[in-house]
């Protein structure tokens, strides 16, 4: 199954008189990376939320961003620890006076300061949490739709590429079919003229030539890249994403058609590895968008 390692999605409820909106992107990357960003009095549970990616996503850049509202008269869990509070202002009145600073001390300034706030219900504050946790799991089902629906488009290219490329090994291989005993006949009539004031023996010079063709025989280069091929294939159809898989097949189908390359000194042959390159770096190129 072809997953896109590209998508965004976003979700949003209100409830209880507090609005939930959530909203998580992804980006290539050959790992799996979480960046998370939560309201500060919930910002020490981000490892749930990324238990909860981990559970959806296996590779890409994953930027995950949620916020909560509360209107007039919902119920705020959080209060002030007036401890801390009053240190940090005696803090504050200290560095004024020793950096001879004329500067107001501001609400601002204390706000920086997760310090100061505490809980006053817990139970309040884990039901926000749950809500907000199952916004971020509607913006990762939404991600999700469209991560799969591009998967199934980067399929139908991929698909196309390798097909064409198959094809194109089967061109190869008939060729080499007509063309190996005519490489043959070329070889013996070569060595003939350069040996032509020479005594061979026919029999030892036939089989220095079969040798020296088995060293230009692609039969199988072909055969490893139809079973490539086959394995692509495969490998896109199965049910775990597979873009790393993938990647290492285009790898191989390269090598191979490389050698096929060096080996033949076919035109005609040639011609057509230029062909099945081309769309394996096409491959190599979608591949990278693939979780």
């Amino acid at each position: 199954m072809i997953i896109s390692m590209t998508g965004y999605g976003s979700a949003e409820f209100e409830k209880d008189g507090i609005s939930y909106s959530s909203e998580i992107r992804s980006l290539n990357s050959k790992f799996l990376e979480i960046s998370i960003k939560l309201p500060r009095v919930h910002s020490q549970r981000e490892n749930e939320v990324r238990e909860l990616v981990r559970k959806y996503i296996n590779r890409g850049k994953i930027l995950v961003s949620a916020t909560l509202d509360r209107t007039a008269g919902a119920n705020l869990p959080i209060d002030i620890d007036e401890e801390s509070l009053k240190y940090i202002n005696q803090l504050f009145k200290k560095i004024k006076k020793v950096t001879k600073s004329k500067e107001k001390i501001k609400i601002d300034h204390f706000l920086h300061f997760s310090e100061i706030f505490q809980h006053k219900d817990e139970e309040i504050s884990e039901i926000e949490f749950q809500n907000l946790l199952s916004c971020i799991e509607q913006s990762l089902q939404k991600l999700m739709e469209m991560k799969i629906q591009e998967g199934k488009e980067l399929e139908k290219d991929l698909l196309n590429r390798i097909d064409t490329i198959e094809n194109n090994v089967l061109k190869i291989e008939e060729i080499w079919s007509n063309k190996a005993s005519e490489e043959f006949e070329k070889l013996k009539e070569k060595a003939n003229k350069l040996l032509s004031d020479l005594e061979i023996d026919q029999s030892r010079l036939e089989l220095e030539l079969v040798l020296l063709l088995d060293k230009m025989d692609i039969t199988e280069e072909c055969v490893r890249l139809k079973s490539h091929i086959k394995f692509f294939r495969e490998s896109i159809y199965k049910e775990e994403p597979g873009g790393r898989r993938l990647g290492f097949l285009a790898q191989e189908l390269l090598r191979e058609a490389n050698t096929i390359s060096a080996k033949s000194n076919n035109a005609e042959i040639s011609q057509i590895v230029v062909l099945i390159k081309e769309e394996i770096e096409k491959i190599k190129e979608q591949v990278q968008n693939i979780e």
